[in-house]
């Protein structure tokens, strides 16, 4: 699957526009009762996000290997990819910039809300070692989560919120699940 591929590649960018759809409504004229999300690769829903609020890091953009459990872990904070399609994430190029977007395909729209708790409880925001990740926060919309960390000492130039909006604007606006 695409979600073993290894190959990194650098998000710097993007002319695609996010294509978002929205759940059919049960009765004519009321509201949908599930959000959708956004339904783009993961890998264009972040350079959506980065178009949206651009950083000036430089980030590596690569899918995690989902067979690889300790890969999952180090990234997600999840101890399985059973629940999960697939997962990209975005890091700093340099170990000692704490900065990490992951955003996660759940197979099932009923685990997001779980799944999403997971992910905030076992990802460790001191993986780089020598730095931390004190802003996190995880959200989710329709079938995608994206847990967002970084230092505060970069939150003239971004935060958790500010990705976490980004996020929101290109699921459509609404969000399904927020950890806030």
């Amino acid at each position: 699957t695409s979600t073993q591929v290894t190959t990194p590649s650098t998000t710097v960018g993007s002319t695609t526009t996010p294509q978002t759809t929205t759940a059919p409504s049960t009765e004519a004229g009321t509201k949908p009762t599930e959000v959708a999300g956004p339904a783009d690769e993961l890998t264009d829903i972040i350079e959506a996000i980065y178009k949206i609020k651009p950083i000036e890091i430089k980030v590596q953009t690569m899918p995690v290997d989902l067979a690889n459990a300790d890969a999952v872990k180090y990234n997600t904070g999840l101890s399985s990819a059973e629940k999960i399609k697939e997962a990209t994430v975005s890091e700093s190029m340099i170990g000692s910039q704490a900065y990490s977007l992951v955003l996660v395909r759940v197979k099932d729209n009923a685990d997001l809300e779980s799944v999403a708790k997971a992910m905030k409880e076992g990802i460790d925001q001191r993986k780089w070692i020598c730095v931390e990740a004190d802003d996190l926060r995880v959200v989710g919309a329709g079938d995608v989560i994206l847990l967002m960390m970084v230092s505060s000492d970069f939150a003239e130039m971004v935060t958790a919120d500010d990705i976490t909006e980004a996020f929101k604007t290109v699921s459509g606006g609404t969000l399904s699940y927020d950890s806030k």
